[in-house]
Order: C-alpha cells, then structure tokens, then sequence
C-alpha cells in the first residue's frame, strides 16, 4: 500500500499496479504469481491449520443446526428461522470459500484460474453481507419483541419472514453487481493481500470502502442502539417492579397472617420450654394456602364477611417444630404473592436467549472489526503479515462460532440437538 501510495504522488496510476484478470493470458501465468512474499513460514502454517480446523468444526456444525432446528418444532419462530439463515450463509461459506482459502495458504499462489478468481470474491463478499444482515435481523426481532410486543405479531408473519430472508440475500448480489460487471472496481488478484478480491479498475475506482461501510458499519450501529434500548427497558420494568411491590400497602389479611405468625412462634417457643402439646384441627383455617402453599381460596371463605371471619372458631396450633415454621412463612408468601399487582418481566428463558444473541454479537465484533479498520481506515497494515492474516482468521472463524453458542447457551437447542442425533 505504501508502494501504492509513492507511485501515485509520482503520477503514476493505481490500475497499473494492480492487473485485472484479462490481462493475464492464461491461467497458467495466473498461477505462477508469488503470494505471500517474505510471509515467515510458521504464519502461514497457522492460517492453514486454522481453516482445516474451521472446516470440520464448521461443516458439520452448521448442517447439525439446520437440521436440528428445522425439526424441532418447539423452536419454530423468527428468530430460529434467522438462525437457520445464518447457518445456512456459514456452511456455505465454509463449504467453498474455506478449501480455496486453504489451498492458497499451502501453495503460496492461486491456482483455482480466472473463472473462479472472478466468481469467489463475489460468493465471499456475499455470504458475510448476508451473516452481517441476518445477525442485525436477529438483533431487531428481539428489539420489537421487547419493546413493542403487539406490533411484533402483525409483522413477523410467514409471509414477511420469507420477505426478509430474501431481501437479506438479494440485497448483497445487488451492491457487489457493478463490480462484476467492472462498472465500479472490479475481481481481480490482489498480490498484496495474497487473495483474489476487490481491486480498483481502469479509472482508479473501488467500492471497498463503501461496501465495508454499508455492511458493517451502520449493522454495528444499529446492532448497539438495539441492545442499548432492550437493555434499558429490562432495567426500567425491574425497577418499575420492585418499587411497586415496595410501596404497596398491607392489607388487613396480611396483618393477621403476620400477628399469626408471630403467635404461632411463642407457641412453639412455650411447648418446648413445657414439652407439651397442643392437639388441634385444621379443618377450620380460614386459608388453604396455609396447609397447602400455593393452593386456592375455598369458595364459601372468599365471599365470606369480616364479621363472619371474626365469629369463626379459632384455630388451635400443632406444635410441628421447624415444620410449622416453614408452612406459615410459605403461607403468607403465599398470601403476599396472590395480593401482588402482576407485572410482567421477562422470563429465565427470554434472558438465556437475550445472553445468547449478545454472545453472537460479541463474537460478530471481534471476528468484523480488525479486517474492516484495515481494509478501510488503516490500509498501510494490509502490507504487513501479521495484521493480513489475523484479519482473515477471524473472518473465516465466524463459520464455526455460532454453533459452538447455540450449543453453550441454549437449552432448547440443545435439545434440538439431542434429538437429532438420539434420532427423536
């Protein structure tokens, strides 16, 4: 890049550093350009054995959950049918990009020929548009589904979900065609980076820096503003919550269970120091949550009267040891729980799968971020090894990340999972 630089404040022109594929005259001399000069050899080793290693994590992995998740029908909603898209996008990618990568890495050149230098930049930038689109999907599904639940059953129906998943894959090839086409850049072999992939045409003009722009940065954007506002609205409805089962009053039946309960403990207190006991009957509670901790009100004591309640015979206690003390502690948690305004949080399973789609966002960040600074702000360190192959790695991880998450996070794709292969 720095060669790239000198030359043009020499006047030269940047198209005759980097050749388009019909200059070469075949595919043999497309062979025998050098890559990776001056690589040390065990960098080279690294990324290789890292796409091996990313191949038959991610192969297997992808397919296991698009099957899986397709046959579980307990998991059939809009999120698993992103997830299933996104799988699809990496076992694709791992299935023809990660084996040309592999064998560039090994022989230090492109030995695939000019149709394919042409068609695999074009399936690669693609597939990751498509990850990067299906991840911000995701992101949004569970943003309408928090902060706007009516709105999200009108517009997450089947024939919109289809929509979506077509306009995330439409979208991609629409952006990249002027490029095919060398209207703007075009697909050619980058020596420098060692890959076939966008370089600048004829007029020295190259989408790169928009399409990392448009696919990375506004998701990442929108990906953060989403989260932002699911993670404030989660904490306000907490705090809305606590403060409301906080400041509510005690109601008279309350107060009774709790004098109750407090007699009921110097009782026990005084048939320990007497080592006597009470015999009574519980026909006559005037609760059945006390007996029996979450059960219902019996009818007849419901629309019974205060002064009624009064005139009824008063209950003797059985001495029961720590027994009695935990039924009426549950009793009136019972009673405390039934009186409570109902507020609605989100349940231990929308917080797993919230947990779950950061995971995936996080690792979306660390695997998108380093190849996208170079490649559109700091362009002198795709000369340097290091930086040009750590960029790539990452890249190629996020074809095996994503299964590994669902497996780690999720217990009903895990499941899903189970069954699969207990062939349920």
């Amino acid at each position: 890049m720095v060669l790239l630089n000198n030359n043009v404040t020499n006047g030269g022109n940047l198209s005759d550093l980097v050749m388009g594929l019909e200059d070469y005259a075949s595919d043999e001399e497309l062979a025998n350009v050098e890559l990776f000069k001056n690589y040390p050899e065990a960098l080279l080793w690294f990324a290789f054995v890292s796409c091996v290693l990313f191949m038959i994590l991610g192969i297997p992995g992808n397919l296991l959950t698009i099957v899986a998740l397709m046959r579980y029908k307990k998991v059939h909603n809009a999120t698993a049918v992103f997830i299933i898209n996104l799988s699809l996008s990496d076992l694709l990618f791992s299935c023809f990009i990660l084996p040309l990568a592999t064998s560039t890495f090994m022989w230090r050149s492109w030995i695939h020929g000019k149709t394919l230098c042409r068609m695999v930049p074009m399936a690669k930038y693609t597939l990751v548009a498509v990850s990067l689109f299906t991840v911000l999907s995701i992101t949004i599904n569970r943003y309408i589904l928090v902060s706007h639940p009516k709105l999200y059953a009108k517009l997450y129906k089947k024939t919109y979900i289809c929509l979506i998943i077509i306009v995330i894959w439409l979208l991609p090839i629409l952006l990249l065609m002027p490029t095919y086409f060398e209207v703007w850049g075009r697909f050619s072999l980058d020596q420098i980076t060692g890959s076939c992939t966008i370089v600048f045409d004829d007029n020295c003009n190259s989408p790169k820096k928009f399409l990392f722009v448009t696919a990375f940065a506004l998701p990442s954007v929108a990906i953060i503003v989403c989260y932002a506002r699911i993670w404030w609205i989660v904490r306000k409805t907490a705090n809305k919550s606590r403060n409301v089962i906080y400041r509510r009053p005690i109601s008279d039946v309350e107060i009774s269970t709790i004098k109750t309960n407090q007699n009921t403990k110097s009782t026990l207190k005084l048939n320990r120091s007497l080592s006597t006991q009470i015999t009574s009957s519980n026909n006559l509670l005037p609760f059945n949550c006390f007996l029996n901790p979450g059960g219902e009100l019996s009818s007849s004591m419901e629309n019974s009267s205060p002064a009624e309640l009064e005139n009824t015979p008063k209950p003797k206690v059985r001495s029961l040891g720590t027994e009695s003390i935990s039924n009426f502690r549950k009793s009136f948690m019972c009673t405390f729980r039934r009186s409570a305004p109902k507020v609605h949080l989100p349940t231990k399973k929308d917080k797993k799968l919230l947990t779950m789609i950061v995971a995936i966002m996080v690792s979306f960040f660390v695997c998108h971020l380093p190849i996208t600074l170079t490649k559109t702000i700091f362009e002198n360190f795709t000369s340097h090894p290091v930086p040009n192959i750590v960029g790539y790695v990452l890249i190629y991880m996020t074809t095996c990340v994503n299964p590994i998450i669902y497996v780690v996070m999720s217990i009903e794709y895990r499941q899903a999972y189970r069954n699969l292969l207990n062939c349920r």
